[in-house]
């Protein structure tokens, strides 16, 4: 009798130090564009980091190495945020510039509905994809199905695998 070979003894993955290098590399850029943007920018940095939250939280919650989510997210989060921040670093840079964009509402929800936008497309991609191709795929497959009748009536039926 033969017997089957025993499984190989299973292992948890290993995750590679290239990941956690770059994660720290990424960290420290990250570091240095905040302190260079708050001393450029001063308080419209303060609106930069309050309405970028939600691609940060993405940034933190993305398991891709390559971090395609986060960055879907950051960047339409970042076209709703920069025209304050640009309308606030305009006005000078005042406090009561400031005050006056944090306590719109208006603000907080292009704010944060541009990175709900940039959610929709994360989850819907995939059902936008797999639909285009369902198409492609029947319509190459009607079109296989009209060469190979086409094919039939040309040469029998001996070649469609008929007999």
């Amino acid at each position: 009798m033969n017997t089957p070979a025993p499984a190989a003894p299973a292992t948890p993955p290993v995750v590679p130090t290239e990941i956690t290098k770059k994660s720290k590399k990424r960290l420290w850029i990250l570091v240095v564009f905040s302190i260079v943007g708050a001393i450029l920018f001063k308080m419209s940095f303060i609106l930069f980091f309050i309405g970028m939250l939600p691609a940060m939280v993405a940034y933190i919650v993305d398991i891709d190495p390559k971090k395609y989510t986060s960055m879907t997210v950051a960047a339409l989060n970042f076209s709703g945020v920069f025209p304050y921040m640009l309308d606030i670093y305009f006005r000078g840079g005042t406090l009561p510039a400031i005050e006056s964009k944090l306590s719109d509402p208006i603000v907080w929800f292009v704010m944060y509905a541009s990175a709900a936008m940039g959610w929709i497309i994360v989850y819907s991609s995939p059902i936008i994809a797999a639909t285009a191709l369902e198409g492609v795929y029947k319509g190459r497959i009607l079109h296989l199905e009209t060469t190979q009748k086409k094919t039939i009536e040309d040469w029998g039926n001996e070649v469609g695998g008929e007999e």
